[in-house]
């Protein structure tokens, strides 16, 4: 029997959702999820333990270490990069992609794969699903890193679940804000359990 999935209690209303340089035009925005701006805030300004802030939360102390990390990386890159940083303004929403061999049902596979799946994400239910062509499929004149970061930024990806990513990709996808997940298997039935 699957664990009840618990709610994520968020209690942090930001002043301002948007922040940039000043100094250049910023080429792209990074998503920041309201748990994650969540997170920082436990963490950061309170100086709070991981196990009390995931307490706080109402999250297990593993799924808040994994929200912490995903935002700290997001914002170290905004500043690197130059990007702007955009706190995402609804609880709990996120796209996810993932690559498969089937149009039909999800079936795993690599970043070369036919297909990607784009899974809509919301108060940790799956709400919809699309399917589109992999445009990676059959290119022999580009590489992976050089195509899948822009359609899925595209399609507001937030998250790539993936068996194994070279370095050139998954630097590429956080760039524009996509954060790569390893995952040896994934199902559509398993795959909000995941983000719980």
């Amino acid at each position: 029997m699957a664990r009840e999935k618990l709610q994520r209690k968020l209690e942090l209303k930001p002043v301002s959702k948007y922040f940039g340089p000043k100094d250049i035009t910023a080429k792209q925005d990074v998503i920041l999820l309201h748990e994650e701006l969540e997170a920082i805030h436990l963490m950061d300004s309170f100086c709070m333990y991981q196990e009390d802030a995931a307490k706080k939360m109402n999250v297990s102390r593993a799924t808040f270490a994994r929200i912490i990390k995903s935002a700290r990386k997001k914002i170290s890159l905004a500043l690197i990069t130059g990007s702007n940083i955009k706190v995402h303004e609804i609880k709990n929403e996120f796209h996810v992609a993932i690559c498969s061999n089937s149009n039909t049902e999800l079936d795993y596979a690599g970043a070369e794969a036919k297909y990607i799946w784009i899974f809509f994400i919301k108060d940790y239910k799956l709400k919809s699903s699309n399917c589109i062509n992999n445009p990676v499929y059959s290119n022999k004149d580009e590489a992976p890193c050089n195509i899948l970061p822009e359609v899925m930024y595209d399609y507001a990806t937030n998250y790539f679940l993936i068996e194994d990513i070279d370095y050139d990709l998954k630097i590429s996808l956080i760039a524009k804000g996509i954060y790569p997940i390893l995952q040896e298997e994934v199902t559509e039935d398993k795959l909000v359990d995941i983000f719980q």
